[in-house]
C-alpha cells in the first residue's frame, strides 16, 4: 500500500474552495432544513413560555422533529454528490431517494460505533477518576464509605501529580475517539461514490492517515465554528440577549451544570448555520477520499 499522506493544508483549502464556489447552491439546498430547524426553535420555545402546555403546539413540535432531519439528510445527500461526484440533479439538488437512504444507514452505523467508543472511553476516565479521588481522600486520612464524602470534596485533595493523570487519561481518551472518527470519516462520501453502505470498509483508505484526516478536520471546521460564534454573540450584542439563551434557561434540566446549558446554545445555533458547515465538511471529505482513491487504487 502506498504511504502518500494525505496533505492537511491543502485539504482544508479544499473544502473552503468547494464552499466558497457552491455557496449558492448551499444556501439554496440548505433553505428547508434551516426553515424546519428554526420553526422547531419557535415553537419549543412558545411551549416552554406557555403558562399551559398547547396540544397544537406539542403536536406542531413533534411534526416537525420528525421531518427536520429527513430534510437534513436531503442537504446531506445533495451536498456529497455535489463533492464526490459533480453531480447536481434533482430540484435544487436536493432528492429523497438511495442516497438519502444509504446516507441514513450509514449515519446510524457511525453513530452506534462513535457512541459506544465513547461511552467506553468515558466509563474508563470515571473509573480512574474514582481511583484517584478515592486515593485523594485515604492519603487525607478521610475513609470514603464511612464519611459518604461526595466527589466535590475529594477535588480539594487532589495533588497536582492526581490532576496530571486525569489530564494523561482524558487526553488519551479524546483521542481514541478522534481517531475512530478519522477512519470512518470517509464512509459517507464512499457510499455515495459507490452506490452502496459503506462503513468499515473504508479503513483502508485511511491507513496511517487517521491523524491527518483529524488534524485536516480540526483546522477546516475549527475556524469557521469560532467565527460563527463570534457572530452568535455580535448578534446578541445588537439584539440585547442572545437568541438562544433564554430558551437554554427554560429546557434547562435542574442540576444542569452552566456549562451545559451554553454547549447546547451553541450547538443550537450551530444547526441554523448547517448550511455553511454542512458543504465545508461535504468539500473536506470529498477532497480526501479522492485523494486516497487515487492513491491506493481503492476504487469502486
Amino acid at each position: 500500500m502506498t504511504t502518500t499522506s494525505v496533505s492537511i493544508l491543502r485539504s482544508a483549502a479544499a473544502a473552503y474552495a468547494f464552499l466558497i464556489s457552491h455557496w449558492h447552491r448551499a444556501l439554496i439546498a440548505a433553505a428547508p432544513y434551516t426553515l424546519l430547524y428554526v420553526a422547531q426553535l419557535v415553537v419549543l420555545s412558545n411551549q416552554l413560555n406557555a403558562s399551559s402546555p398547547s396540544d397544537t403546539l406539542i403536536s406542531l413540535y413533534w411534526a416537525l422533529w420528525l421531518v427536520t432531519p429527513i430534510a437534513l439528510l436531503a442537504l446531506t445527500g445533495a451536498m456529497l454528490r455535489m463533492s464526490v461526484k459533480g453531480d447536481y440533479s434533482g430540484r435544487f439538488g436536493l432528492k429523497l431517494g438511495h442516497d438519502e437512504w444509504r446516507v441514513f444507514i450509514v449515519s446510524l452505523l457511525v453513530g452506534v460505533l462513535m457512541f459506544v467508543s465513547l461511552v467506553l472511553a468515558l466509563m474508563f476516565f470515571v473509573a480512574v477518576m474514582l481511583s484517584v479521588a478515592g486515593g485523594a481522600l485515604q492519603r487525607a486520612g478521610i475513609e470514603l464509605e464511612e464519611s459518604n464524602a461526595e466527589m466535590d470534596m475529594a477535588w480539594s485533595y487532589l495533588s497536582a501529580a492526581d490532576w496530571t493523570v486525569l489530564g494523561v487519561v482524558g487526553i488519551l481518551g479524546l483521542a481514541l475517539v478522534m481517531w475512530l472518527s478519522a477512519r470512518v470519516s470517509l464512509a459517507m462520501p464512499a457510499t455515495i461514490d459507490r452506490g452502496r453502505v459503506l462503513v468499515l470498509s473504508v479503513w483502508p483508505l485511511t491507513h496511517r492517515n487517521a491523524w491527518r484526516v483529524a488534524a485536516a478536520t480540526v483546522l477546516a471546521i475549527g475556524p469557521l465554528l469560532l467565527v460563527e460564534a463570534g457572530l452568535y454573540n455580535l448578534l446578541g450584542l445588537v439584539l440585547g440577549e442572545r437568541p438562544f439563551e433564554q430558551l437554554e434557561l427554560i429546557s434547562a434540566v435542574e442540576g444542569d451544570a452552566a456549562s451545559m446549558s451554553i454547549v447546547r446554545e451553541y450547538l443550537r445555533w450551530f444547526g441554523v448555520m448547517a448550511g455553511i458547515n454542512y458543504p465545508l465538511m461535504a468539500g473536506l471529505y470529498a477532497y480526501i477520499y479522492r485523494n486516497r482513491v487515487d492513491a491506493t487504487g481503492e476504487g469502486a
